[in-house]
């Protein structure tokens, strides 16, 4: 109620930081209370930047939350990996939410626009329409979600997904802070810190990094296929456990020479019902249900039939039973990324990285 009270008789546009304690210890909870003032319609939903760094050894920690009708408020607990020391923390207000901005390569002026899902926490969270203009740019509605979520493309009225979309996330992109403000604080005990270094400290957006050279070192190693670099590097969790079949999109042509994904793996799979009704799949396994995950996250049907078969990387398929994720037949679709993109691959499949939870670890 105070730091309100103040801020009513302060000038407009302005930046309030608020925080529970400014020392903190293993097990503590760094609470933040910030409020931004501006007499500016278009900055009531924008977004607070939180850059933590180690005052001497150039480590940074970023964290993100929305700044809604000038107020934000979250903690972060302390992780024990988080040496001692004196610590910045820079509050940095951007003039944005969370928004998608995208262009359609070799765009048709006559498509009727596209659809597009977003998935978060294995769930349809929203569902929107947008109209490319006559060169292809696009940009979605302004949404919130915590973590990551999956955002899927598709062209209205067409059944074969061959979009290859550039997407930027506004949020990763470069921009210039509305205002900032810097608390110091200290962690671990007290009385053996040096304050000293934070008279001189100054933030600055480019990254800091320290200059070294490695010492020479020789490695000697087994050549493995694209295939197993590809598991190795996307798999997690259950994922990489269990008894699966696995099926190769790289360096193997039968996934993208087929029709879709459960075209292929209809004759592929013994005790796999697939149905096929007027274009919607059903699919069962031994009489029971059958989970379709999508670079690992749960999604029906209907999403998994638009996955072009040449943009696939990998399918590892798990019998009831064998290791699913559920317990229920699994089949799990990997899509090409990174190094394992080709000349042909589409893009309208993506991974954003969304909002800070209000009260998440700080490690």
């Amino acid at each position: 109620m105070l730091l309100f009270a103040s801020i009513l008789t302060k000038a407009s546009d302005s930046l309030f930081v608020k925080l529970n304690s400014h020392e903190i210890k293993k097990g503590d909870t760094l609470d933040f209370d910030c409020i931004f003032k501006s007499d500016q319609i278009d900055q009531s939903k924008i977004t607070l930047n939180v850059w933590i760094e180690s005052i001497g050894n150039n480590k940074r920690w970023k964290f993100r939350y929305p700044l809604i009708d000038g107020y934000s408020t979250a903690s972060l607990v302390l992780g024990d990996s988080i040496p001692p020391g004196n610590y910045a923390v820079n509050f940095l207000v951007q003039k944005d939410l969370l928004q998608l901005k995208g262009k359609v390569r070799d765009h048709n002026p006559k498509s009727k626009g596209l659809n597009y899902l977003v998935f978060n926490n294995k769930k349809l969270a929203y569902f929107g329409i947008v109209k490319p203009d006559m060169l292809g740019n696009f940009k979605t509605v302004k949404i919130l979600f915590e973590e990551n979520a999956q955002f899927v493309f598709t062209e209205i009225g067409k059944k074969s997904n061959n979009l290859f979309i550039d997407i930027v996330n506004t949020l990763d992109s470069t921009f210039t802070p509305l205002f900032t403000q810097t608390e110091f604080i200290k962690v671990g005990a007290v009385k053996d810190i040096d304050t000293s270094n934070n008279k001189t400290y100054q933030f600055g957006l480019k990254e800091k990094r320290e200059k070294f050279t490695l010492k020479e070192v020789v490695v000697k190693s087994e050549i493995k296929s694209r295939l197993t670099l590809f598991e190795e590097s996307y798999t997690s969790g259950l994922f990489k456990f269990g008894d699966a079949k696995t099926f190769d999109g790289l360096e193997n042509k039968e996934i993208s020479n087929s029709f879709d994904v459960f075209s292929f793996l209809q004759a592929r799979i013994a005790g796999l019902k697939i149905t096929n009704n007027m274009g919607t799949y059903e699919l069962s396994w031994r009489n029971g249900p059958v989970d379709i995950y999508l670079d690992e996250i749960l999604v029906d049907e209907d999403i998994a039939r638009f996955v072009n078969p040449s943009d696939i990387a990998m399918i590892k398929v798990f019998s009831p039973g064998g290791g699913g994720i559920r317990g229920n037949g699994t089949i799990a679709i990997y899509t090409k990324r990174g190094d394992y993109l080709d000349d042909t691959s589409r893009k309208y499949y993506f991974l954003v990285n969304g909002y800070t939870p209000y009260t998440s670890i700080w490690k």
